[in-house]
């Protein structure tokens, strides 16, 4: 595709019916064995959801200027805005930490007859310019027409992420002015931790979910996942106002900021409910999380929460991981119980804490694994001063995938 040819393309929010013609779109690729008809109604089911609702989820299409509500429009994708935090170090005293919107983008999409001639690539050029504010410090290429419309409620973002099934290079060059060269979304710790799950229940438990009171331990039902995550979203920024700002674990020995999502607003609990409408075999999770108590508080420093993953091995998929590395050997055994009571064969963490790299291979010498995913990779980009490449991009897990 030419330069010339981009002009005449820009980016819209989608109408209604756009939105219906890119999930028939996806159906094909995506929808596994259900119907349209399915697969239509459980994406009106998570429209309706708390991460999504009240203009948090926006479907954009790329299109002809002088028709941007056809239905043979190029490329789609999704964004869902959220509440991040952004940490700058302090020399003296606690890192600054203020909360900025931030976006996740999912659901990039472009249908087959419409391949290898650009629109994708330049789809996500063009959302940088309507998702944040980088049109105070960038000129918009004149190459590609007029910038896209501001929509109400969108932009302003301080960063985005996605979770790439095609590696890096696509997004990385799919930067807000250049073509091919970079300053698009930047990979970060595609690592994921595994260990299998086995051993034996008593009979009539199996698949049933059922877990026993653990002395010293909290295990965590749906319905109290949101004050958790309340409680979270806290950790959070206290733990960003603690970094350190400089350590070797570090992207960058020395970031220039430190940013993350926050799991509360449906972010985190969206991970559960996706668990129990997508997969297409019976989810036997009852409980969805563990905490430890300490001296009768629940509100200590080591918890986990989970969702469901049932495409291809059974596994209990960690959203997110608290632990230090005393009580870590112990959470993770617990998290194993809750797999083999469900009937599930592993346990996977994605981008486990620093703090633990290498406590998980010594205490699972026979069945841990630390490999790089083939899909799901994370991606950042950045909007503020600086790089991408010297932001820290803190609790990097599996929360806040979309």
């Amino acid at each position: 595709m030419f330069d010339h040819d981009l002009a005449a393309l820009s980016l819209y929010p989608a109408t209604s019916e756009q939105v219906l013609e890119t999930r028939k779109r996806t159906w094909s690729d995506w929808g596994g064995s259900t119907t349209l008809e399915q697969y239509l109604n459980r994406y009106e089911r998570m429209d309706k959801m708390e991460h999504a609702r009240d203009g948090r989820m926006i479907t954009w299409v790329l299109a002809p200027r002088d028709d941007p509500a056809t239905l043979d429009f190029m490329c789609a994708c999704e964004t869902y805005k959220r509440i991040g935090l952004v940490a700058y170090p302090s020399p003296d005293g606690p890192n600054k930490v203020h909360e900025a919107p931030c976006y996740g983008i999912a659901c990039v999409y472009t249908p087959a007859s419409k391949r290898r001639k650009g629109y994708g690539q330049h789809m996500m050029r063009l959302l940088h310019w309507v998702i944040s504010s980088c049109d105070e410090v960038l000129e918009f290429p004149k190459e590609w027409g007029a910038p896209p419309p501001k929509v109400d409620g969108a932009g302003g973002a301080a960063f985005s992420v996605l979770y790439s099934a095609v590696g890096e290079d696509f997004y990385r060059d799919a930067g807000p002015q250049s073509q091919g060269k970079g300053d698009g979304w930047e990979v970060r710790a595609p690592w994921s931790w595994a260990w299998g799950v086995s051993g034996q229940i008593e009979t009539g438990k199996k698949f049933a979910g059922k877990v026993e009171e653990a002395p010293g331990w909290k295990w965590v039902e749906e319905e109290d996942l949101d004050e958790m995550w309340r409680g979270d979203a806290r950790f959070i920024k206290d733990s960003l106002e603690r970094a350190p700002r400089s350590d070797p674990s570090y992207e960058t020995l020395s970031p220039t900021a430190f940013i993350s999502a926050l799991p509360n607003g449906g972010v985190g609990s969206f991970q559960v409910a996706r668990s129990l409408l997508v997969s297409e075999h019976a989810v036997p999770l009852k409980v969805w999380g563990i905490r430890k108590v300490v001296g009768g508080n629940e509100k200590g420093e080591t918890y986990a929460t989970w969702a469901a993953d049932m495409r291809f091995t059974p596994t209990l998929i960690v959203t997110r991981l608290t632990a230090t590395r005393e009580t870590f050997p112990e959470l993770l055994e617990k998290m194993k119980e809750a797999a083999l009571n469900a009937g599930l064969e592993k346990v996977e963490v994605w981008n486990l804490p620093g703090n633990l790299d290498g406590l998980a291979e010594e205490e699972s010498e026979s069945d841990g694994k630390k490999y790089v995913r083939t899909r799901g990779w994370p991606l950042i980009k950045w909007y503020g001063r600086g790089e991408t490449r010297d932001v820290e991009w803190a609790f990097n897990e599996k929360f806040c995938w979309c």
